[in-house]
Formats: C-alpha cells, sequence, structure tokens
C-alpha cells in the first residue's frame, strides 16, 4: 500500500470511531460478521473481537466492546442449547460445561487487543 491509500483507510478509521452513529454500526455488523465465523471456526471469536474493537476510539474501550462480543456470543450460546433442551445437560458436565463459555470471554479481548497498534483518537 502506498502512503495515500494507507492515509485514507485511516482517516476512514478514525472517521467511523469519532462518529458515534458510525461507531455502533460497525461494532454491530463486526460482532454479527465475528459470530457467523465463529460457527465456522473458534477463531472467529478472535477476528470478531479484533473488528469489533477495531471500531472504538481507544484502546480501553476496545478491550470493554471485545469482552461485550464475547459476552454476545456466550448469551447467544446459551440460548441455542436452551432452545435444543440440552442446557441443563451442558451445565452438568462441570468443568468441560464451562469451556465453552469461557473461550469467547476471553478471545473477544484478545482480538480486541489489535486497536492497540494504532494510536488513540482524540476527541473534542
Amino acid at each position: 500500500m502506498d502512503d495515500e491509500t494507507s492515509e485514507t483507510t485511516l482517516q476512514r478509521l478514525y472517521g467511523v470511531q469519532t462518529d458515534p452513529t458510525s461507531r455502533w454500526r460497525a461494532t454491530v455488523l463486526a460482532g454479527a460478521f465475528g459470530a457467523l465465523l465463529a460457527t465456522v471456526h473458534w477463531s472467529g471469536l478472535l477476528v470478531g473481537g479484533a473488528l469489533v474493537g477495531l471500531a472504538w476510539p481507544t484502546l480501553r474501550r476496545a478491550l470493554v466492546a471485545g469482552l461485550g462480543f464475547g459476552v454476545a456470543v456466550v448469551a447467544v450460546f446459551a440460548l441455542e442449547l436452551a432452545l435444543a433442551g440440552t442446557l441443563g445437560a451442558v451445565l452438568a458436565m462441570g468443568v468441560f460445561g464451562v469451556v465453552p463459555a469461557a473461550v469467547p470471554l476471553v478471545a473477544g479481548p484478545l482480538g480486541a487487543a489489535l486497536r492497540g497498534l494504532f494510536p488513540d483518537v482524540e476527541t473534542a
């Protein structure tokens, strides 16, 4: 990439991060895309966390958004298990039932840590 292309990309990213409406739209779309990827492979949780984190103006907010993404994935998974009638059986498995809940809670913020590679946006 040349300098002009990278500057315009960063400017667009900063534009999304500074506009609350665009930021929330990007967060929802990134979360949906990450959750969709996670149905194929667990690394989709990292990608989803990274995409969600990039929508936020600071690293701290990105990490919180990544954790929110992980909580949303766990909630959807628990709802899916409840609708299938297997939530009780999964919870009865002990540690093996906790692992599917712990992985998104770690992978979301870990992916969102990618936001640390970019400088924080200066807000007014």
